[in-house]
């Protein structure tokens, strides 16, 4: 990935801040079509009979899971694969924990071992939205989440070294981040047979918060609280 800023409003007409995340979504498609009719990979649906194992698969899928969403893996593939292996409902439960789980780690991380080397590497980039984090924890936490674009690893790390408490962080990151679990746990879900209506949902959801982050990029640009920093994270795109 190229680096990219935590927080980087789209200039212009703005729909080229879509494009990688749209790409996600096209390519989630393309699999879960894949997995459906194709005669050599339908076959491969019965190898989430691991993760539906009774507690046991849940928990390798949360323990799993959440080490993806910790490192700043792509979180996508954590939604995607949640809704192959249990569908909509159970699969939204379980990527928006793994979500959790992942994000308290880096902030956990952040305030309690790296805080001092954290500040250092952040230190006159991030200035801007360190304030706004500080001084609005769960405003600015919510409106990042729901951007189409940014490294969740960094806002992680951000708010563990900001004042933001750990409550406001925790409510912020599960609001802001259902949007996009519930559109790549529908995608994944949309694999299996008998629930494609799952996929032109989740393209219709995208769309709405797609242009939800565009309305809030632009707001937060005007109100000078985007940060021109960048970031050596390998970011997830469209990851909130």
């Amino acid at each position: 990935m190229t680096e990219r800023a935590v927080v980087d409003p789209p200039r212009g007409g703005g729909l080229a801040v879509l494009a990688r995340p749209a790409l996600m979504v096209a390519a989630c498609i393309a699999v879960g079509l894949a997995l459906r009719h194709a005669p050599g990979l339908r076959g491969m649906l019965g190898d989430t009979a691991l993760l539906r194992d009774g507690m046991a698969g849940r928990m390798v899928f949360l323990l799993v899971g959440s080490a993806i969403c910790a490192v700043g893996l792509p979180r996508q593939l954590v939604c995607f694969a949640a809704g192959v292996a249990y569908g909509a409902p159970e699969g939204i439960v379980l990527a928006s924990l793994a979500t959790l789980a992942g994000a308290a780690g880096g902030f956990g991380w952040a305030r309690g071992v790296g805080r001092a080397s954290v500040r250092r590497r952040l230190a006159g980039r991030l200035a801007r939205l360190d304030g706004f984090v500080t001084a609005h924890p769960f405003t600015a936490i919510l409106t990042i989440r729901l951007l189409p674009v940014g490294s969740a690893l960094m806002l992680n790390l951000l708010a563990g070294v900001s004042g933001a408490g750990f409550v406001p962080f925790m409510l912020a990151t599960l609001l802001g981040s259902l949007p996009q679990t519930v559109v790549f746990v529908l995608l994944g879900g949309g694999a299996r047979i008998g629930h494609g209506w799952q996929v032109g949902l989740a393209a219709v959801l995208f769309a709405g918060s797609g242009a939800l982050g565009l309305w809030l990029a632009r707001r937060m640009a005007s109100r000078g609280v985007a940060p021109e920093a960048r970031s050596p994270e390998a970011r997830a795109p469209g990851v909130p």
